[in-house]
Formats: C-alpha cells, sequence, structure tokens
C-alpha cells in the first residue's frame, strides 16, 4: 500500500487533535473536579447522576418541611405550657376563694384575676408561627380562628383538620393539633365544655356566691313557701328534697305557667312533705311536727352546665306570708364547689393535648434522623459519580503530554525527510 507525505500528514493531524481533545477533556475534569464535565461522554452515569441531583433535592425538601413541623410543634408546646400553668392558677384561685372566712370583695378581685386569664388563653389559642399562620385553626391558617361574641362567649372559627407537611414520600406529619380538640372539647364529666366556658363558670361563680346558694333548710312549723322560675318552655328539673320521713329525689317537667310535676312528685315522695299550689305559682310545702325541718339541695335544671353571670331560673324561698325572698337556691352549676372539678378537667385536658404534642416532636426526631442518613448516603452516592479521581486523572495527563510530545519530535523529523534522504 502505497502511503503518500500528504496521507501521512492528514492521519498525524487527527491524531493530535484526538490528543488535544483528550488533554482539554482531562483539564475541564482537573479544573472542575467534575468527573462528567458532558453528558455525551458518559450518558448512563450521567442519567443515574440527574437522578440522585432529583432525590437530594426532594429530601431538602422534605427536610426543610421538616423544620417547619419542629417549628410548629415547638410554638405549641410552648403555647400549651403556657395554658396548663395558667390553667394551675385557676385551680389556686379557687381554693383560695372557696372558703367561709373570704370575703365578696375578695372573689371579686379573683374574678378580675380570672378575666385577665381568659384573656391570656384567647391571646394563646390565636397564637401563630414565624409566617404569621395560625396553630389552632386547622387547616385554615389565615385567620384567628378563636373569636370573642358581644356576650363574651368564644367560638371557633377554624376547621376540623390539622395542617401537615410532607416530610418523606410517603409520611406526612402534623404541624399542629386541632384548635376544636385542645380549647374547645374539655371533656368534664362526659360532656364537652369549651376552656372559655370554664373560665366563664368560675368568674360567674366567683361573682353570685353571696347571691345565690345551693342548699336551703329550714324549719316547718309555719310551713316553707317557694317557687320555681322555670323557662316559658317545657324543663326538666329534679332537687333532693329531706322531710320529716325522709329524703327523696323530686324531679318533673315543668315551666313558668306549671309546676304541676314537681307539686304531684313531692305528694307522692313519702318525704312527709305535703305541696300546694298557688294560683301565683307560689308552693307550700308543708309537713307535721314544729320541729321537723326541710331541706332542698342537689338543685339540677336542664340546660345548665356551667354557672351563669345572671341566673334566670332558681327556686325563690319566700318568708312565710310575703312576698319577701328569704333566699335563692341555684342550679348546682352555680356552686363554687362545682368548678374545682371543672378546673381540674381543665388542667388535665391541656395536659393530655400537651402529651401529643411532645409524641409528634419525638415523631419528627425520628424522621430528621431517617432524613439525615438518607442525605449522607445520596451525597455519596452523587460524590461518586460526579466526584473526579484528580490523582489518577493528573497522571494520565502527565502520560499524555509525554506520549504527545514525542509524537510531535517523531512526526518532525519524519516529515523533515525526502525520498533522496533514505537513498543517500
Amino acid at each position: 500500500m502505497t502511503i503518500s507525505t500528504r496521507l501521512f500528514s492528514l492521519q498525524m493531524l487527527d491524531q493530535f487533535k484526538e490528543i488535544e481533545g483528550r488533554l482539554q477533556g482531562l483539564q475541564t475534569q482537573i479544573g472542575t473536579g467534575n468527573r462528567i464535565p458532558q453528558s455525551s461522554e458518559q450518558p448512563m452515569d450521567a442519567v443515574t447522576l440527574s437522578a440522585r441531583r432529583e432525590l437530594e433535592s426532594n429530601i431538602s425538601q422534605y427536610q426543610k418541611n421538616l423544620r417547619k413541623v419542629n417549628d410548629r410543634l415547638g410554638l405549641v408546646d410552648t403555647t400549651l405550657e403556657e395554658c396548663v400553668n395558667m390553667a394551675i392558677r385557676l385551680k389556686e384561685l379557687h381554693v383560695a376563694s372557696n372558703t367561709s372566712t373570704t370575703t365578696q370583695s375578695e372573689r371579686l378581685a379573683a374574678r378580675e384575676e380570672v378575666l385577665r386569664i381568659k384573656e391570656t388563653l384567647l391571646s394563646m389559642a390565636n397564637s401563630t408561627d414565624s409566617a404569621g399562620d395560625a396553630l389552632y385553626g386547622g387547616f385554615s391558617t389565615e385567620e384567628s380562628p378563636f373569636k370573642e361574641q358581644l356576650d363574651g362567649t368564644v367560638k371557633y372559627y377554624g376547621d376540623g383538620g390539622e395542617h401537615r407537611l410532607s416530610v418523606s414520600e410517603s409520611v406526612k406529619l402534623p404541624t399542629s393539633l386541632n384548635g376544636s380538640n385542645v380549647f374547645m372539647e374539655i371533656d368534664v364529666q362526659g360532656k364537652n365544655k369549651s376552656v372559655f366556658e370554664l373560665l366563664d363558670s368560675l368568674a360567674n361563680a366567683l361573682f353570685t356566691t353571696d347571691s345565690f346558694s345551693q342548699v336551703h333548710t329550714g324549719g316547718i312549723g309555719a310551713d316553707v313557701s317557694i317557687k320555681f322560675n322555670a323557662s316559658r318552655a317545657q324543663q326538666e328539673w329534679s332537687f333532693k328534697l329531706t322531710g320529716p320521713s325522709g329524703s327523696a329525689v323530686i324531679s318533673g317537667s315543668i315551666n313558668s305557667e306549671s309546676s304541676a310535676e314537681i307539686v304531684t312528685a313531692i305528694n307522692n315522695s313519702g318525704t312527709g312533705i305535703t305541696a300546694s299550689v298557688s294560683t301565683n305559682g307560689v308552693v307550700t310545702l308543708t309537713g307535721a311536727g314544729a320541729d321537723e325541718t326541710i331541706a332542698i339541695s342537689e338543685v339540677s335544671i336542664e340546660d345548665y352546665d356551667i354557672a351563669q353571670m345572671e341566673p334566670d331560673h332558681y327556686i325563690s324561698v319566700y318568708e312565710p306570708g310575703t312576698n319577701t325572698i328569704l333566699q335563692k337556691i341555684s342550679d348546682q352549676s352555680q356552686s363554687l364547689d362545682v368548678q374545682g372539678g371543672q378546673l381540674q378537667s381543665l388542667i388535665t385536658g391541656l395536659a393530655v393535648s400537651r402529651t401529643k404534642v411532645g409524641a409528634r416532636l419525638n415523631n419528627a426526631e425520628v424522621q430528621e434522623s431517617v432524613l439525615e442518613s438518607r442525605m449522607i448516603a445520596i451525597k455519596t452516592e452523587i460524590g461518586n459519580l460526579q466526584d473526579a479521581d484528580i490523582e489518577t486523572l493528573i497522571t494520565e495527563l502527565q502520560t499524555i503530554l509525554v506520549n504527545r510530545d514525542a509524537a510531535r519530535q517523531t512526526y518532525t523529523t519524519v516529515s523533515n525527510k525526502s525520498l533522496f534522504d533514505f537513498l543517500s
């Protein structure tokens, strides 16, 4: 095969071009530290690297979400801790006020503190995170979920959901607790009452302690006159009646127009007490024996669950033969004694909510550890795919440079000779 000088030169130039291209690639890899400067050089590794980078981005977003979960749950834990402390303070105020030596002025002073605590609790219930999103509004995080009405009651305007964020491909963690569950559903003897109702109840009981009592005891020698201040609609009433022959629970459905069921129940009670009702609704209780006593206690009125500021429904006890009211007997819920049990339920309910937050924080901590391990693993794999072995590349670069220089020298020597040089 005949090789001309021109063909030889073209082949050598192609070789030098290929060598220079490889040198340039090595210099780029060394300069950037990147093993795959162009995807065309190692397409399979480039595809794998792209997938791993996408996974790294997802994990980074999960970690960002988890930080927000921890931040919000941390704020919830802090606010609930303060709420529990305030509930304990309410219990202390109740104990101090529920004594025979406490004056009404002292009770009213305690009531003012109760009302201030209510304001603080309302503020806590409307707490927000660093972004201004409500902690206790459920899915609705833009507006304050708890709002005080004109009559002083508090209503919940959030929803029943729980704000959640993704912390992995299959796991979403709640960032808070539902406000309705925490503040509007305190279990008090099987009935749900709101935090604010319980505080209103305590404040109202402190206010009415001197005006209402829950027990009446008196002699029946001159008869006893009472009146049931019931609602216009039918209303279930019950109370314990003690007379010369014993005690019985009296119950019946009455309204402001008629107390007939109660009168009938008294006459059939076997307590030694007989009852009659006048046209104006006053019930006269009569019993044998001038030295005997009558007692009315444990009054329960339908729809009365908490103490009222101004009770509309109660039993009036009149001075015999007059319209002078000697005593007002209210439902048991008006009693300061009852408030103690309700406050204990409040403390327990808030403490349970805080325990739930603690469990969720622990869960978030476990998930954080998992994400950190995944991030380390994915970064290691990305490094193996992407990072260049500088030492190996420099060795290869030096070898190619030596070979290139030797090839250039050989080419120069050969190309400078002609046919006549070989004939001499």
